[in-house]
């Protein structure tokens, strides 16, 4: 839908409500913030919460998912069709690039064969191959796909100009261009894109920005330089903020993990090492790390809506029986942790020092290493460092986030799997599909990662400022804001 004939709708649902107010304005500038700092742009490596909002603003992928979870054409005109492992996509013609460019079917192919390649090849894994033909994409598949169009609405998927890598510089054909990084000043503006083939975003300009003190964006928010905080919530849960504002919350689709490094190989590559601090964690106390939005704590990777158990009361506390059982075990294996060596071993936790919450997370987490004997440091870094230095493998352990379409089971496992460098989930969609019971079986045998808790995102925004929304996988819709009133305001 157009957007502005999705404005039009919600202006006349709410003529009750808004009488005398005025009516959207184009124009204006956003003030927000992102979850923490960005630092990758190009989709295939996009991982973090506040870089896949950015990607869904400057980029588009051929389908979206909606809010009942399933794929809806965007890029792409109509739903993939053909038989078997032959699939062709039609493409929509006349779209443009920032640049002034227009998008082709090159395009297309070029950056779905990339993704084939990248990190986030476990979305494509059952492609053989893809090919510009026309005013379609010709994909052959290694087996029948019947969620093709929804890994098609992946953020890794997004269309970039010739299928290249994106910088902060690359054109996108995304609603919103970047016109400005300041990492310095922690902030990012980005500007409308006239020519978006769904419709220009009614504000002129959004500016995001990211803080490494809990209250930062709350203080910004309280002193009327922004219009939307969304770690205000836990400042202004007892009552409004000084200016008159409305909550927004998202689906619970932001999974906060424990990843392993290779710092100390030998213990935190061991399995029952990995057992043994899964069961002595306290997801509940993990859960209770939040700004007032719904948070629900899960030993899977895969949140309820997409087919995981209810973990009942019992999973949300330690086992510490069992995770001392467990790490006995692990000692026979690792001279590290017996016994007489344990008080030698520190492990350390890193974390992104522009998300506070994962500072008091990584704190639950070194409480039951502390309940196995085992000392850790914390230790705060940048978004650009952690990421490093998670590549490298130079950490013991880290906390780190997904961000998936909520009832997309094959995108969870595929992407927890990977998190840890297994194939497991990326051979299973290459054979077609994932059956949750097995993959429930598989992820415990190699515990690839340790999942603490699915959260949702809740934002305040100004009452001035509408259309604020999320998407399936928890990124805030800040393509659809709007200014309603007598007269178009915003921050410089």
């Amino acid at each position: 839908m157009k957007r502005a004939a999705w404005i039009a709708a919600f202006a006349l649902a709410s003529s009750a409500v808004a009488a005398g107010e005025g009516r959207p304005h184009y124009g204006g500038v956003v003030d927000g913030a992102l979850l923490g700092e960005p630092v990758v742009f190009d989709p295939a490596a996009a991982q973090t919460h506040a870089e896949l909002t950015l990607v869904g603003l400057v980029f588009d992928t051929l389908y979206t998912v909606g809010p009942d979870g399933s794929a809806q054409p965007h890029l792409a005109l109509e739903a993939p069709s053909g038989d078997g492992t032959k699939v062709r996509v039609k493409v929509r013609k006349g779209v443009k690039f920032h640049d002034g460019s227009e998008m082709t079917t090159a395009d297309v192919a070029a950056s779905l064969e990339r993704v084939r390649t990248s990190g986030a090849r476990w979305a494509l894994a059952s492609v053989a191959s893809v090919k510009a033909n026309g005013e379609y994409v010709d994909l052959t598949l290694k087996t029948a796909t019947p969620d093709l169009a929804a890994l098609l609405a992946l953020p890794a998927t997004a269309i970039t100009k010739g299928g290249k890598p994106a910088t902060e510089r690359s054109p996108g054909t995304g609603p919103f261009a970047i016109e400005r990084v300041d990492a310095k000043g922690r902030r990012i503006e980005l500007k409308a894109f006239d020519d978006h083939f769904a419709g220009r975003p009614y504000i002129d300009k959004l500016v995001l920005h990211w803080f490494d003190a809990p209250d930062g964006e709350a203080g910004r928010y309280e002193r009327g330089e922004a219009q939307l905080s969304s770690r205000g919530v836990a400042a202004f849960t007892a009552a409004q903020p000084k200016f008159k504002a409305d909550a927004v919350e998202g689906p619970p689709a932001l999974l906060v993990y424990v990843g392993f490094g290779r710092k100390h190989a030998d213990v935190t590559a061991e399995r029952q090492f990995r057992k043994a601090l899964d069961l002595a964690l306290v997801r509940q106390a993990v859960a209770s790390v939040s700004s007032g939005e719904r948070v629900s704590p899960s030993r899977v990777p895969l949140p309820v809506e997409a087919g995981a158990p209810v973990l009942d009361a019992a999973g949300k506390v330690d086992d510490l029986p069992a995770a001392q059982a467990a790490l006995a075990q692990a000692a026979t294996k690792v001279k590290a942790l017996a016994p007489a060596n344990l008080p030698q071993l520190k492990l350390e936790i890193l974390v992104e020092e522009t998300r506070p919450d994962d500072r008091e997370i990584a704190e639950r987490v070194a409480r039951a290493l502390n309940k196995l004997g085992i000392d850790s440091v914390i230790t705060g870094v940048s978004a650009s460092t952690l990421r490093d230095r998670v590549k490298r493998g130079d950490c013991d352990l880290y906390i780190g986030q997904l961000a998936e379409p909520l009832t997309s089971s094959p995108a969870w496992w595929g992407a927890a799997f990977a998190v840890g460098g297994e194939l497991w989930a990326e051979q299973k969609l290459a054979a077609g599909a994932i059956a949750t019971p097995d993959a429930i079986k598989a992820f415990g045998e190699r515990l690839p990662m340790l999942p603490l808790a699915f959260r949702s995102i809740r934002m305040w925004h100004r009452t001035d400022v509408r259309g604020l929304n999320f998407d399936a996988s928890g990124r805030p819709d800040l393509a659809n804001l709007f200014y309603f009133g007598d007269a178009v305001k915003g921050t410089k």
